[in-house]
């Protein structure tokens, strides 16, 4: 019994003290990149264009949408945010969607076969879902204007404005 708890203080001591984003998220409800700047970073489109974070966003708010082909909660989100394209444009709130861990070919078939046209980004070794702390998909992340992540949910916000400004 005595060595469980040792054991069981440990393995909690090591996540609470690892540097990781995932951990802030676990053991505060909470995830530490809201508040601060957006981390950069370069991916490319399944047409095979390059941006980075920081050029697609241009200086406008931006929802990043991390998702995969085969989730069923984030088939449903990238139906919802296709509906939601004017609302978004009309807003100037910019899309970044980026598939975790599968290829340009597997993306590609799954958006023909459901007729969604929009630009798609690839992260297919997980670097950016990585670097971002994301522990689970679909996952949300909201940047304002001035490049700081406002929220970061695993669904889509209701009142969009409130997710921005705090309301």
């Amino acid at each position: 019994m005595k060595n469980m708890t040792i054991i069981s203080l440990i393995v909690l001591a090591t996540l609470f003290l690892s540097p990781l984003q995932a951990s802030g998220q676990v053991f505060f409800m909470g995830n530490p990149s809201v508040g601060r700047e957006a981390e950069d970073f370069t991916v490319k489109s399944i047409t095979g264009e390059e941006t980075s974070l920081n050029e697609f966003r241009s200086g406008q708010k931006v929802i990043i949408f991390f998702w995969s082909t085969w989730c069923p909660h984030c088939r449903e989100a990238l139906a919802n945010l296709e509906k939601k394209k004017k609302e978004l444009e009309d807003q100037k709130i910019k899309v970044m969607v980026i598939d975790v861990g599968e290829s340009k070919e597997v993306v590609s078939q799954f958006l023909e076969r459901i007729k969604i046209e929009r630009e798609v980004f690839l992260d297919e070794d997980a670097e950016v879902s990585n670097l971002y702390g994301v522990l689970g998909i679909p996952t949300f992340y909201l940047i304002g204007e001035d490049g700081i992540v406002r929220k970061v949910r695993n669904s889509f916000p209701q009142d969009l404005e409130g997710a921005f400004y705090g309301k």
